[in-house]
């Protein structure tokens, strides 16, 4: 049985019938063609000695065409947006408009450099200002950050404002909750802040259980950590009551959707 008879989809997909690359193999075949030496040629034996090949093994020997034929029908195996929906809520499981990654590739933009001068970044340095007050506008906030490079780091940042608030409070407590459902870099955020983590269990919807929730915040708890949608792909219907139960008794909380 070769491999075209070991696929079985549900649905028929014309590029999906692909062999393996040594399949398509045949000797002679070159899939590249270097120019002419412009330096003087030198022998790799004398160089290298035993460590020098005289061939490159079992690879197969295809065509230019064939080659990039091959990978580009195999590119069409990989699930995206254009082939169905992300039920995930978090990591990279999000969908971007097709207009926000035609934007972060314009020249300006893509090209960027985090060590280029002021006067060739005003740009960048206008947009992210722009975005800081929009999100302050809509959350309410005082300030907002753009410093964290990426969802977990985000999370690491608001771990730490929070202990930051706690501390100047004279304690800034020991646990944080963190819901079964939680993205998994929220344990290894808190943990490398010197905080224990205790696991919140979810309720038959696979969203927080507010009865659980009231159990265990004490004066020990110093914020949850809550990813949503969660990790389930559910939306948390209850974010208020999570809230009211956490600020009651002094705690934090920290909604997170890591990428």
């Amino acid at each position: 049985m070769n491999w075209n008879e070991k696929i079985r989809k549900a649905t028929t997909h014309i590029s999906q019938n692909e062999g393996l690359i040594f399949e398509k193999s045949s000797a002679g075949k070159k899939a590249y063609k270097l120019p002419p030496l412009d330096v003087p040629d030198v022998d790799p034996a004398k160089l290298l000695g035993e460590q020098a090949r005289e061939d490159l093994g079992h690879m197969p020997a295809v065509s230019e065409i064939e080659i990039i034929r091959h990978y580009t029908r195999l590119s069409t195996w990989n699930y995206a947006v254009d082939h169905g929906m992300y039920p995930l809520g978090s990591c990279t499981m999000k969908y971007n408009a097709r207009v926000n990654e035609y934007v972060a590739r314009l020249m300006g933009l893509a090209e960027a450099h985090p060590y280029q001068p002021e006067r060739v970044s005003q740009g960048a340095l206008l947009i992210q200002q722009m975005l800081r007050v929009q999100l302050m506008e809509i959350t309410g906030m005082d300030a907002i950050t753009l410093q964290p490079a990426a969802g977990a780091h985000g999370e690491l940042t608001g771990i730490l404002l929070i202990r930051a608030y706690l501390e100047s409070k004279g304690n800034p407590r020991k646990k944080i909750l963190i819901p079964d459902s939680a993205h998994g870099t929220n344990p290894a955020t808190a943990a490398t802040v010197g905080y224990t983590v205790e696991n919140l269990k979810s309720n038959a919807a696979g969203m927080v259980d507010i009865a659980s929730l009231e159990a265990q915040v004490n004066e020990d708890v110093a914020a949850l950590m809550l990813t949503n949608p969660n990790t389930l792909g559910v939306f948390e219907q209850e974010i208020h009551k999570i809230a009211e139960v956490l600020h009651a008794k002094g705690a934090c909380s920290i909604w997170t959707a890591p990428t």
